[in-house]
């Protein structure tokens, strides 16, 4: 009786430890995607003001609202797509350029009360809605002008679109990383979606019967506790075959309120095979002719991942399975959602990673380091050169998460 009582401690101690290893990979991964959360929201905070500054510092008076002025600021800012100026009356006085649709500006720039009260609209203001032309969504801006002696100031609206605007954070703050990017306005609108399907759109519409859920109900609760400073909420829904990770922030840019959220998902493969695979010697096969190097050589990415996801779903623990090309940038991987692809050596992102890929590029020999990685948590990375005799071709890549 005694040697049975030992033998439920020792099962019960094992399964309240077995949680907390399992859950340690990704807690660690959930800490990266906050952190790397709270500094793209920083970057869009500081990126439009710096933007609305260098307005206000290149536009003064009416005057400046020029042809000359519109090109000299677009190649400043590409993102900026059109200016306008109004009168006190609110009466269209110039468009640049010329072509570009003034209709429905002032409705979606300014509030009821910025209407009634022009004199009162002494500083920059974001405006509160989208406006939509041609399926492109701009944020507008709104900038007073003096002309002395009037006491009411003219106004210039200054379009910026946000597909070029925050596309260009996310390549530069967000890539490699496995997240997606949403930018929603404080009514609900999607400022900027990874899917570019969801732009310009309600985020509080579902756009099918089994998305966002979850997040949906988040979002508006986040809303109406109206909290002034950033905070971060972590989310997670499901799905049979797929998790969705999300990670709100939100941001207060000339009093707009923006939520930004990275969108993490993790596929749960439903064909990986639980048998005692070897790992080294199945990457090892496959970075030989007729397997690998035929799909590289011919330039078939689908062919490549095609095997990648063959070697991903024959190893159960493994994170991710990647081939980086003689540059040193990864150019494929599965699952996608896991895999860094378009990742640089020269991005600097992880050291430990960067070296061991370059010392096996020059060596042209395997490598197995234990290293952080830098979507979270630690790893074990085995790095296969693919080689004809002594041509290189590549660098076969799996990852193998430790704490899982």
């Amino acid at each position: 009786m005694v040697k049975l009582n030992r033998y439920f401690l020792v099962i019960i101690c094992f399964l309240i430890l077995f949680p907390g290893c399992t859950s340690k990979f990704e807690k660690a991964q959930r800490e990266k995607q906050e952190a790397v959360a709270i500094n793209v929201s920083e970057k869009i905070a500081s990126n439009l003001s710096s933007l609305i500054n260098f307005l206000c510092e290149s536009l003064h008076e009416p005057a400046d609202i020029n042809s000359q002025n519109f090109q000299n600021l677009s190649q400043k800012y590409p993102e900026l797509a059109a200016l306008f100026l109004y009168d006190s009356e609110l009466e269209l006085q110039g468009k640049f350029p010329a072509d570009v649709s003034n209709d429905d500006i002032i409705e979606n720039c300014l509030t009821n009360q910025n209407k009634r009260e022009i004199s009162s609209i002494k500083k920059p203001i974001i405006g509160h809605s989208l406006l939509i032309i041609d399926t492109h969504v701009f944020i507008g801006i709104t900038i007073p002008l003096y002309a002395p002696p009037k006491k009411n100031p003219y106004l210039s609206i200054v379009l910026i679109n946000t597909e070029i605007f925050f596309s260009r954070i996310e390549r530069e703050y967000i890539a490699p990383y496995p997240y997606s990017l949403i930018v929603i306005n404080d009514q609900q609108d999607v400022v900027y979606d990874s899917d570019p399907m969801r732009i310009g759109k309600d985020f509080l519409t579902k756009m099918n019967s089994s998305e966002y859920d979850v997040a949906l109900k988040n979002l508006y609760n986040i809303m109406m506790e109206n909290a002034q400073d950033y905070f971060i909420t972590n989310i997670e829904e499901q799905t049979k075959s797929l998790r969705k990770i999300f990670v709100w922030n939100m941001i207060n840019v000339y009093n707009e309120v923006f939520y930004v959220t990275l969108v993490r998902n993790l596929v749960k493969s439903t064909n990986k095979k639980f048998e005692n695979v070897y790992l080294l010697s199945t990457l090892r096969s496959y970075a030989i002719q007729d397997t690998l190097i035929d799909p590289i050589i011919d330039k078939q990415p689908e062919e490549i991942e095609r095997l990648l996801k063959h070697i991903y779903e024959q190893n159960p623990d493994v994170y991710s399975v990647l081939l980086a090309d003689v540059s040193g940038t990864i150019i494929s991987g599965w699952p996608l959602c896991n895999s860094s692809i378009g990742y640089r050596t020269d991005q600097n992102l992880n050291k430990s990673f960067d070296t061991a890929l370059e010392q096996v590029m020059i060596s042209k020999q395997e490598k197995i380091i234990h290293a952080p990685l830098f979507e979270g948590g630690e790893g074990r990375i085995i790095f296969i050169p693919v080689l004809v005799h002594e041509d290189m071709y590549g660098v076969l890549i799996a990852i193998e998460p430790q704490g899982n």
